[in-house]
């Protein structure tokens, strides 16, 4: 683990002044989609550092990293129930790609069985009472909506049905709303930010930039979105902004680029994804307030 402090906005990779990076991981493979489990003490995440993609869990430090699934087949893209003892992830260990359960503790990793759903299970997240899940229902390459489940897999809802790509819900804090990003204003050409309320009311448009505005992540305390920005040709740079879709602030300025933004619990640090070192690790950016 290598700890790495900016004062100054120099060479790569660069932060906006005084945001300290510590990088937690540092493996030959790739490691993505890092969360804060609820109480801050550990992370999850993504790598395909043994040869597939599998779920890994590490203390927040970096330290103690060690593999919790074990399958041919590649299990992604996992999340945090907000009880800390379960997680959930999606799967082509199935006849067709879906949703598991897994006991952290003890192992075990049971199938949400969706009802009424055709398509891939994407980007799946429990709701904050931990009895709604919410994830991106990919119809195809260029069309997808978002689905709220219980957690037996029945349809409670469908938002942001419009025909293009819209997809990585996102629950507020107090589960009466969801981010989500969306090509459906652009012609399928870009992704813009989107709010919208779990019933399908009150959509409001966030951003407006020529190329992808992606990755939403919400503070714990609801007032504040990190989120992900392509810059100059593809490559992307984490932001900052209000709920509202105000004061938005650039935070990395790196060479290759940042992703995936998730808010520690107490709101003073992010997770993201960084290439660093030739492929993808798991940093933590230390946030000043």
């Amino acid at each position: 683990m290598r700890l790495i402090l900016f004062l100054f906005i120099i060479a790569s990779p660069v932060f906006a002044q005084n945001i300290r990076e510590t990088n937690l991981t540092n493996q030959k493979g790739d490691d993505r989609y890092a969360s804060y489990s609820p109480d801050g003490k550990q992370v999850i995440f993504e790598s395909n550092r043994d040869g597939n993609w599998e779920i890994y869990i590490m203390n927040a430090n970096g330290q103690n990293q060690r593999r919790l699934t074990n399958h041919p087949a590649d299990d992604r893209r996992p999340r945090w129930h907000p009880n800390g003892d379960h997680i959930i992830f999606e799967s082509d260990r199935s006849d067709t790609p879906a949703l598991f359960e897994m006991n952290v503790s003890s192992g075990k990793i049971s199938r949400i069985e969706l009802k009424q759903v055709t398509g891939r299970p994407v980007f799946a997240r429990y709701a904050s009472n931990g009895k709604q899940i919410a994830f991106g229902h990919a119809i195809s390459d260029t069309e997808s909506n978002i689905v709220i489940v219980n957690r037996n897999g029945k349809v409670l809802q469908i938002l942001a049905n419009y025909g293009f790509r819209s997809t990585y819900p996102v629950w507020s804090p107090n589960d009466r709303s969801l981010l989500f990003f969306s090509r459906h204003e652009t012609n399928n050409e870009d992704d813009e930010l989107y709010s919208i309320n779990a019933d399908g009311s009150n959509k409001q448009r966030l951003t407006n930039w020529p190329t992808h505005n992606f990755c939403p992540a919400w503070s714990k305390d609801g007032l504040r979105i990190a989120y992900v920005q392509s810059m100059e040709g593809i490559r992307p740079e984490i932001f900052i902004m209000d709920s509202d879709g105000g004061n938005p602030q650039r935070i990395t300025f790196n060479d290759d680029g940042d992703t995936l933004p998730d808010w520690s619990p107490d709101g003073k640090k992010l997770l993201i994804t960084g290439y660093r070192n030739g492929n993808f690790e798991i940093c933590e950016l230390q946030l000043q307030r």
